[in-house]
């Protein structure tokens, strides 16, 4: 996970996420990439009706300020935490390096477009979350991207991937979370791979999951779960607090989103409840 982005829609980056990045630039040697979307006017008018020039040159002002403010609260930050300025293409992968870029596009749809080329995505949950939009990107970035999603909230570890869960539940959504994290899953001290009755789709066991591992050299121990009167979601975020979990690994949306909707799920519920950062992956 050398190559770390930071997709900013509109909103200014937080402490947490800058230091989430920063963090995990530090344990793999990588380069952290923070990217301002800025926002294509949306179409209101009917066919045949201009939009007034007041209303134009204010939408672009605005833009440009909170363009101009989020650069700013980036760079201080980044100054803070004693992280050296490049470009990518410049970047002699000696040590963590950072850069912040602007581009124009359709919102979540450009950053995810833009994932698709980082190891992994950086993003932090707002506590309440605030706007739908965030959670409109996050799942935008997290299906359109094809890469993983590191979510964080505003309490950090001291270090990624020491002490991991993996939220197993049968599926292909999961064995590809797994895959993408395997650099952290071989460095981690311990792996505990869970599996939640209520939770499981048709696939292998956890016991197999964590078999599999131990073939790879990782420290991986199995763990079955039932949930009792509480949630799939609430079984995994509880286990892992107990068990002093660095970081979960689940797949995302192993069911459609629209279900995850209408029924709720545990994707869902993981992603509003969180405390400890997750990585997704679709």
């Amino acid at each position: 996970m050398k190559t770390i982005l930071i997709p900013l829609n509109g909103t200014s980056p937080s402490e947490a996420l800058i230091d989430a990045a920063v963090k995990l630039a530090r344990q793999t040697g990588g380069f952290v990439q923070a990217v301002w979307c800025q926002q294509t006017l949306p179409i209101i008018a009917g066919e045949g009706i201009t939009l007034p020039a007041e209303y134009l040159s204010q939408f672009e002002q605005e833009e440009r300020q909170l363009a101009a403010h989020s650069k700013e609260a980036f760079m201080e930050r980044i100054g803070n935490l004693q992280v050296p300025l490049a470009e990518i293409e410049d970047w002699d992968r000696s040590g963590p390096a950072a850069s912040w870029m602007e581009l124009q596009g359709t919102g979540a749809v450009a950053l995810a477009e833009l994932a698709r080329i980082f190891d992994i995505s950086v993003m932090h949950r707002p506590v309440p979350e605030q706007t739908t939009e965030w959670r409109t990107t996050c799942e935008t970035v997290l299906f359109e991207g094809g890469r993983p999603l590191l979510l964080v909230s505003d309490a950090l570890p001291n270090q990624f991937g020491r002490n991991i869960v993996i939220a197993w539940n049968g599926s292909s959504e999961t064995a590809r979370a797994i895959a993408m994290a395997s650099s952290l899953l071989r460095t981690a001290e311990q792996v505990h791979v869970i599996e939640v009755e209520g939770g499981m789709v048709s696939g292998p066991t956890a016991t197999q999951v964590a078999c599999a591992l131990k073939a790879g050299g990782v420290n991986a121990f199995a763990e079955s779960l039932k949930s009792g009167d509480s949630s799939v979601a609430d079984a995994i975020m509880g286990y892992a607090a107990n068990v002093e979990a660095d970081l979960i690994v689940k797949g995302a949306y192993t069911h459609s989103r629209l279900r995850a909707l209408i029924f709720g799920g545990a994707t869902s519920d993981i992603f509003s409840k969180s405390t400890l950062p997750v990585l997704f992956c679709h």
